[in-house]
């Protein structure tokens, strides 16, 4: 459910969370380059911005995978430990879990840091996604006071709610124009009116207003949601493939793993919904790249290779520690 509170909360607030703003500001910094580079191109500057992002995280899956393959390595050892105290008295739990932390502490390895790191930066960039999607007229054209007057520009232009506040501007630009222009002559100078009408400009993909949030209703703008279902199970199914090769014990709880691999899916399928259809075009890229990522893992760094290497390293450290308590000693 966090991502769904970290988009709900973000929608409900015209500005965004003061926790993030400065990753808004970084964020919007950075796509404002990137207009810049490809003239004002939002989509096209919000692929290369997603490709960034994943590549910057491919570090962190990669140690995740090698990680993986090192619990493999090592599942004969736990089960043989496991099996050990299978049937013991329920006191006996502590024994083992004592023998359990004794051998990641010989092995030097940290069960712990295979699956958090990744997600958690995930979630850290979709909330600066979602911070240069919804408020760009502050993060992204530049009109820095426009958080200090938010209650006043609401006020002139008759805007009640203050969900979505700086995409309901650019959805009715053309009507809010005039009385911002009027209302705030400092802020919404000439040059600031004309960067938003062309930044409003660049926010169709063909006939779609990327700035509305989709349903049914409205035709072919549920498009949107149906390919973040169809990439992000395609991206689950390649990350299930993937787990099965690094960690064929997996297969033993298919069920589960099948459970998960839907859920995710139809979750974020729920939550296109709730957010504008910019916010869905960023996750069907991202779904695309970390499909393409995956496979490229696979190709380069496949699981027994990640075995083969980390067995090797093991019998490096592992003679090196042998060497160092042989010096001591002697």
């Amino acid at each position: 459910m966090f991502t769904f509170d970290i988009v709900t909360m973000a929608a409900k607030i015209s500005n965004g969370i003061a926790i993030f703003k400065p990753l808004y500001w970084l964020f919007g910094k950075a796509m404002e380059g990137l207009l810049m580079l490809f003239g004002g191109q939002y989509f096209l500057a919000l692929v290369v911005f997603t490709i960034f992002t994943r590549l910057v995280l491919f570090p962190l899956n990669l140690r995740q995978q090698k990680t993986m393959a090192k619990t493999t390595r090592l599942q004969p050892k736990i089960q043989k430990i496991q099996k050990k105290y299978s049937n013991k008295d329920p006191r006996d739990r502590q024994k083992m879990n004592e023998e359990m932390q004794a051998l990641y502490q010989r092995e030097g390895h940290n069960p712990m840091n295979m699956g958090c790191g990744p997600m958690a930066f995930q979630m850290v960039f979709l909330m600066g996604i979602i911070g240069i999607i919804y408020y760009p007229i502050q993060y992204i054209i530049g009109i820095t006071d426009f958080d200090t007057y938010s209650s006043q520009i609401a006020e002139a232009i008759g805007y009640k709610s203050g969900a979505y506040f700086q995409i309901e501007i650019l959805q009715n630009f053309d009507k809010y124009r005039e009385i911002l222009a009027t209302s705030f002559p400092k802020m919404f100078t000439p040059d600031k009116l004309e960067a938003i009408a062309d930044y409003k400009s660049h926010m169709y993909i063909g006939s779609l207003d990327m700035t509305q949030i989709p349903h049914w209703k409205d035709g072919i703008i549920v498009i949107i949601p149906i390919l973040c279902l169809i990439t992000s199970l395609a991206s689950s199914v390649v990350s299930s493939l993937i787990q099965k090769k690094t960690n064929p014990a997996a297969a033993q709880q298919q069920q589960q793993m099948i459970l998960m691999m839907l859920m995710m899916p139809f979750f974020s399928f729920y939550i296109s919904f709730k957010v504008s259809a910019a916010v869905g075009f960023y996750w069907i890229i991202s779904n695309v790249v970390a499909v393409l990522q995956q496979l490229v893992m696979a190709k380069f760094y496949p699981p027994r290779k990640n075995m083969a290497h980390e067995m090797i390293e093991n019998t490096i450290e592992r003679r090196s520690r042998e060497e160092s308590i042989k010096k001591q000693k002697g």
